[in-house]
């Protein structure tokens, strides 16, 4: 029983970091909020805003903010490499249509979904909850 459990906790463990693949780059080095919808949708801007708007905030956590629109991905805080809407999408499970916002770790984990808007400071406050691992402290 004790293997089993062992056994499930090291898979777990595994597909949470390294759900998001496409995102390798940014492991252990940035914390990734990646806002999904469609054209038009206001949510989309009001949630880029809100974050945005927070710049000192954003840098002080190591986040990065990218928006994906459609079959769209551009970075809207801080440099990730032309990311892959589609790769994206898949890896975070988000269905065309649909409006999310997930963050993702710096361990590649995503740690948070959400269907409406996350004001900032939720936002904020669940990142400083967060431990820290010995890797992020550098």
């Amino acid at each position: 029983m004790t293997r089993l459990l062992a056994a499930l906790i090291v898979v777990l463990i595994s597909s949470q970091v390294s759900a998001m693949n496409s995102l390798s780059e940014l492991t252990w080095k940035k914390r990734v909020v990646i806002v999904f919808g469609d054209a038009g949708d206001a949510r989309v801007e009001r949630q880029i805003e809100t974050l945005t708007y927070q710049r000192l905030e954003l840098e002080e956590r190591d986040l990065v903010v990218i928006r994906v629109v459609d079959d769209e991905a551009t970075t809207a805080f801080g440099n990730a490499a032309e990311p892959d809407a589609v790769a994206l999408r898949n890896e975070a499970d988000v269905k065309q249509g649909s409006f999310r916002v997930v963050l993702v770790g710096k361990d590649g984990g995503i740690k948070l979904r959400s269907e409406t808007v996350v004001p900032d400071v939720d936002l904020f406050d669940l990142i400083d909850r967060m431990p820290m691992r010995q890797a992020e402290r550098g």
